[in-house]
């Protein structure tokens, strides 16, 4: 049995580690791949602003019942059973897109995409509550990282294929989502040994709505707090994902691959972020590093709205992409601090309502633009609901404080 991390570097000789790596580069290849297909969807169905914030919202309300399901199934039928069930639903969701006859199907594939891609957040997230508490900020660190890797590396290429393959030798579209399927099937038939054995210590699964209303009934102000700057981070994180690419497709020439690339720009400043933010881990709270990430993340997302030069746009949305790493490593880290002996449904209803503003915030965004006519005017969510959270983050520390020194 895979004895629980006692040091702080990364334990890069246990399986499950690198299992949970391979795990984060699919989270982040499928989440980064819908708006890049927006144009085949606007072809294809007509859809507008408004229609292609549907699919992000479809995408992101199947993440929600994910991240609900996958935190309490995984305490009752184990991580090696319910690993599986995230991996099958990415697959058949990459299946469903690919099949697509019509925009319902569409938003169906979204839907099943985003419940399996957010199940694996779920399990990774849990493994390192479970086997690695003490290295935890270094590990999630290096797991968002991947994440972002992914993130970079699937729109770059989606984006490629869509704009020669596609578009100009008459390829289908849908070949990159088959691909992807594959590689979320290779992986379920390889999950560790160590998870498989855990599903024997499991009880057996019995779902009633009992547990979730006890769950909800306890909550304390602490899961409330991170879960409202969990929102925060989905609306301003998620909406520069989707629409600033759109925003500069609508005031310069650009091709698809372009477009593409001030996606994976954002997610290469992740990358980047995380060798920053791996220096500071330990050295500040979670809160003060929420904080100054947020804080750095709005100031250069106002400057990449404010450019109307695209190499300026790609160098703020980079440095932006940098400063909001630290947001999310902040935010699990502290989690799994406070929550440890009750990780999996902790992450799930913190990440549930996190995916509740990535979806809902873009959508609000393509329906003002579809109104309005641009995104000119919608895209100011982004940086003023970040910039929210960074003020969350260091008035919740000193209250904290102030509570500590009036109730020790």
């Amino acid at each position: 049995m895979i004895q629980k991390s006692q040091t702080n570097p990364l334990p890069i000789q246990n399986p499950l580690f690198w299992f949970s790596v391979t795990l984060s580069f699919l989270v982040g290849s499928t989440i980064n791949l819908l708006p890049v297909t927006f144009k085949v969807f606007q072809k294809l169905f007509q859809a507008g602003f408004e229609m292609q914030g549907q699919v992000n919202l479809f995408y992101f309300m199947g993440a929600i019942l994910g991240n609900v399901l996958a935190g309490f199934l995984t305490t009752r039928i184990g991580p090696g059973s319910s690993v599986r069930v995230g991996l099958a639903l990415g697959s058949f969701g990459c299946v469903m897109l690919a099949a697509s006859q019509n925009f319902f199907m569409v938003q169906t594939g979204a839907a099943l995409m985003g419940m399996g891609s957010v199940w694996l957040m779920i399990i990774f997230g849990t493994v390192t509550a479970e086997y690695f508490q003490e290295a935890r900020q270094k590990i999630f660190a290096a797991l968002l990282g991947t994440m972002a890797i992914g993130g970079t590396l699937a729109p770059l290429a989606l984006g490629a294929y869509i704009s020669n393959a596609w578009m100009e030798w008459n390829w289908p579209w849908w070949i990159p989502y088959i691909i992807l399927a594959g590689f979320y099937l290779l992986t379920l038939l390889n999950v560790p040994l160590v998870l498989k054995k855990s599903e024997k210590s499991r009880v057996k699964l019995k779902i009633t709505i009992k547990p979730l209303l006890q769950f909800l009934k306890s909550l304390k102000l602490t899961l409330w707090l991170i879960g409202l700057a969990s929102i925060l981070h989905g609306i301003g994180q998620m909406g520069a994902v989707v629409w600033l690419g759109r925003l500069y497709a609508g005031r310069l020439p650009l091709s698809e691959t372009q477009v593409a690339w001030m996606i994976s720009v954002n997610t290469m400043g992740f990358i980047m972020g995380r060798v920053v933010w791996t220096f500071f881990g330990g050295r500040l709270p979670d809160r003060i590093l929420l904080a100054i990430s947020a804080g750095v993340g709005s100031i250069f997302y106002t400057l990449t709205i404010f450019s109307n030069n695209y190499l300026f746009g790609l160098i703020f949305i980079f440095v932006a992409g940098m400063a909001m790493s630290g947001d999310a490593i902040s935010l699990q880290s502290f989690t799994a601090l406070r929550f440890r002996q009750s990780a999996a449904k902790a992450f799930g209803f913190t990440q549930a309502l996190g995916y509740l503003g990535a979806g809902a915030g873009p959508m609000l965004m393509g329906y003002i633009g579809e109104r309005s006519g641009s995104l000119e005017e919608s895209v100011w969510m982004i940086p003023l609901t970040i910039a929210s959270l960074s003020v969350l983050g260091l008035s919740w520390h000193f209250l904290d404080r102030s509570e500590k020194v009036l109730n020790p």
